[in-house]
């Protein structure tokens, strides 16, 4: 089966859409990446999603303009992909998330109208992972243990995906362990921004000509999320605008390039501190997939730390760009093969059925492929 398996996530800097190819499911699932890319959003676009993670006051016809302009979006994006499928994944854009403030009962809302792409398509979807998980009792993301536990089973890796946030899984004998680690690139973004005017760090350049100011990262290395217990996880609600502002607060002469290096620093530091103090055993690899992957300076810091091999996923054959993609493609087929998406018995390979389904005009037939 053929899958449009698109993402956005909380550095709401695009789209990534990957074209894969899937057979089986559960264990037997094989994939095959035919195509994928990310399409930028517009600086408007991005402005009004960023705003609306921020916990500004924001009236519910702006939300509804949003959700809608951003589901044109993730049309367009498709159709400009120009690739044959049979069934859409949309991971959802996250305007808040309750767990991440430690408000579960708040819940979670994403956004970005998938029926737009249904009816233009008339490809069937599924989507809104992130609700179905809390309802059944998860905290709504990491969402794609279960994905790392298809590719690598039991085989004590660690796989570290670095977005705006990042989240690790551990592949130990007891099944995948995750949790969000702290912000992936959230605060270097942000920082960058704020003092050159830039949305990020390529390649770590920035990072790579300033000094880390041991004050600053002793400061962050005593945040109080790193001392929660698994499971967790976090967002921009947390390492949004009002944190970056109390550590320019805290130290206002900070130079440029030494604040983007320490933030880059902060970023491997505390994916290490999380991976030695709440895992079991020591990873004998770790493989990094996401933005951060790009970042020279964070693999550098990564592989300073951690003492077994670190790796990315496009060595291991998946494209960095698309891991993510592939992740929430293995969740739809899941899905439709009405198998877990979070395995909370990995003997058995039960768990809870997350996503929604929204049937396109290829729904009977693609069912009936299915049985």
């Amino acid at each position: 089966m053929r899958i449009v398996s698109i993402v956005s996530g909380t550095s709401a800097d695009g789209l990534t859409v990957g074209n894969v190819e899937l057979n089986g499911y559960d264990l037997n699932t094989t994939f095959k990446n035919l195509k994928g890319k990310t399409i930028p959003y517009s600086y408007d676009l991005r402005s009004r999603l960023l705003k609306a993670a921020e916990k500004t006051c924001i009236t519910s016809e702006k939300i509804s303009s949003l959700n809608w302009d951003l589901g044109l979006q993730i049309a367009d994006s498709v159709t400009s992909l120009d690739v044959e499928y049979d069934l859409i994944s949309y991971s959802g854009h996250t305007i808040y998330h309750g767990p991440s403030l430690k408000k579960p009962y708040n819940a979670t809302l994403q956004i970005g109208e998938i029926s737009i792409l249904v009816s233009k398509s008339g490809k069937t979807a599924v989507s809104d992972y992130r609700v179905t998980d809390m309802a059944q009792g998860g905290l709504g993301a990491p969402l794609i243990a279960i994905s790392d536990y298809i590719l690598f089973r039991r085989s004590g890796t660690l796989t570290v995906n670095i977005g705006g946030i990042a989240n690790i899984t551990y592949l130990g004998e007891s099944g995948p362990v995750a949790f969000d680690t702290g912000p992936g690139n959230m605060l270097i973004d942000q920082a960058m921004y704020r003092v050159y005017r830039k949305n990020f760090d390529k390649d770590g350049k920035i990072a790579s000509h300033g000094e880390i100011v041991e004050e600053l990262l002793s400061f962050l290395m005593r945040d109080k999320y790193l001392k929660l217990s698994p499971p967790k996880n976090s967002g921009r609600e947390y390492y949004g605008t009002q944190y970056l502002n109390k550590i320019l607060k805290r130290f206002p002469s900070i130079s440029r390039e030494d604040l983007i290096r320490t933030l880059t620093r902060f970023t491997a530091e505390s994916i290490h501190d999380q991976a030695v103090r709440y895992l079991q055993d020591i990873p004998k690899e770790v493989v990094v997939g996401g933005g951060g992957s790009k970042n020279r300076v964070i693999m550098s810091d990564l592989r300073e730390l951690f003492s077994g091999r670190v790796s990315t996923f496009s060595s291991m054959g998946i494209e960095d760009d698309l891991r993510e993609s592939l992740g929430f493609a293995i969740l739809a087929n899941q899905t439709l093969h009405n198998a877990p998406g979070r395995i909370t018995d990995v003997k058995s390979m039960t768990g809870p059925v997350l996503g929604k389904i929204t049937p396109g005009r290829n729904f009977r037939e693609l069912f009936s492929i299915l049985t």
